[in-house]
């Protein structure tokens, strides 16, 4: 008698946990709206990561599988019980495009994104390391980054575009001279002008007011050196 009732509690215990289990087995997968992932692609890979797994376990490892992906900054798992699973998802977005050859975008972490810059249209500085590279990556597949010159490059981009935001879509290039300094090139007259190691707020007061001053001349330098503490250097095209 006692061994019967022993074998009908642990069958019931065992039918009890069976039901939890599959009651909290994830059975839904929606992900947020993506402007650069297609979203097939993207579902598709959530649904093989997260779906059939229990929603009260440690998701953390599918999630940094997730958020490994080329295009993917971040990624954010919502739980609704008892069964479904909203996955946020942060995109990479390009700050510039960088010339290795071809024009490729990169982001503010410098990482190389696989986009189709024709099919997107990116209107953004062009940024020219004078040794451009990409370093390679650890794994088969896995997130590219620029090397110490592109970097420096793509952090003078978000520099001066937070500085001078109007002034930005007037630039058409960023690139670095003999001396290691960032020099940007202007989209209408083609005027390099030299800002120094950083960009820094007072070379931008210095480059408003010295392309105010060049609009009324004709004669327009083919240099402006602003990284000199306290002056100002002009050359000409014929290195005056």
């Amino acid at each position: 008698m006692l061994v019967l009732l022993l074998a009908t509690v642990c069958s019931a215990y065992a039918a009890i946990k069976l039901d939890i289990d599959g009651y909290f087995t994830i059975r839904q997968v929606t992900v947020d709206k993506t402007r650069f992932i297609e979203r097939s692609a993207l579902d598709s890979l959530c649904l093989s990561l997260f779906s059939g797994k229990s929603i009260l376990s440690d998701l953390g490892p599918a999630k940094k599988a997730l958020q490994d992906q080329p295009l993917i900054k971040q990624v954010r798992l919502l739980r609704k019980f008892p069964d479904c699973l909203q996955v946020q998802v942060e995109e990479r977005k390009p700050v510039a495009l960088v010339n290795l050859g071809e024009l490729v975008p990169v982001d503010e972490e410098s990482c190389v994104l696989p986009l189709d810059v024709t099919r997107y249209g990116f209107e953004l500085p062009i940024i020219t390391p004078r040794a451009a590279g990409v370093l390679p990556s650890a794994e088969e597949g896995g997130r590219r980054q620029l090397n110490k010159e592109g970097r420096q490059l793509v952090q003078a981009v978000i520099a001066f575009g937070k500085l001078a935001p109007d002034m930005l879509p007037g630039v058409s290039e960023f690139t670095l001279n003999e001396e290691g300094k960032v020099v940007l090139v202007t989209l209408d007259d083609g005027l390099r002008v030299v800002l120094g190691k950083w960009v820094e707020a007072k070379n931008i007061d210095y480059l408003r007011w010295m392309l105010g001053e060049l609009k009324s001349r004709e004669d327009k330098p083919a240099l402006v050196d602003l990284s000199f503490e306290g002056q100002i250097v002009v050359k000409t095209s014929f290195g005056g």
